[in-house]
């Protein structure tokens, strides 16, 4: 028997609205993956921001104690400076080889003394420069944590409301956040 037409009417537009709601649904689960993987990422971001800091905080540790080291060498040169003159002195008041020896001893000593000091500022030099790298790849990551953290938060408004312009914005956000940390990763 033929179906009336306002029942098939009727059926036709249950279908479509099945149909609308199959894709929400669908849409909806994209939303949720893509929160999921903006999680992911978040999480690598911050990780890699804290082992960067991390990094930065013990290099900057090590130049302070290469620093304290440089200057003992440099306290220590100053008292072989200051040795080295008594016996200038003593050698003017009263001329002897053995003063004339101790004078050049002190000159050698404070050679050596002279270049493990300049070494060891190198080396604090050194750790500066790479603790203020890693710093500042710290703040790249910061960046890259913080455009993430918004995408989700907009992919979360996004399937709240069922606006999908809001999570576009929200991929494009994870896409800059993404972007900016492989930028951090290769520096």
């Amino acid at each position: 028997m033929p179906e009336n037409p306002i029942e098939e009417k009727a059926n036709e537009i249950i279908e479509e609205r099945l149909e609308e709601e199959r894709k929400k649904e669908k849409w909806l689960f994209h939303v949720s993956f893509s929160i999921i993987l903006m999680a992911v990422l978040g999480t690598i971001v911050a990780a890699d921001s804290e082992n960067s800091v991390t990094e930065a905080i013990i290099l900057r540790n090590e130049a302070i104690l290469l620093q304290d080291k440089a200057t003992d060498m440099w306290n220590f040169f100053q008292a072989k400076s200051m040795r080295e003159a008594g016996y200038r002195i003593a050698n003017i008041l009263n001329p002897r080889p053995e003063f004339e020896q101790e004078i050049e001893r002190y000159k050698k000593e404070k050679k050596e003394i002279e270049q493990k000091a300049k070494l060891l500022e190198e080396q604090v030099t050194e750790r500066m420069k790479e603790s203020d790298r890693h710093y500042h790849k710290h703040h790249i990551f910061r960046m890259a944590g913080i455009l993430v953290q918004v995408a989700i938060a907009l992919s979360s408004v996004s399937a709240l409301m069922k606006k999908k312009p809001v999570w576009y914005l929200a991929i494009s956000l994870a896409t800059g956040g993404l972007i900016v940390f492989s930028v951090a990763l290769l520096q």
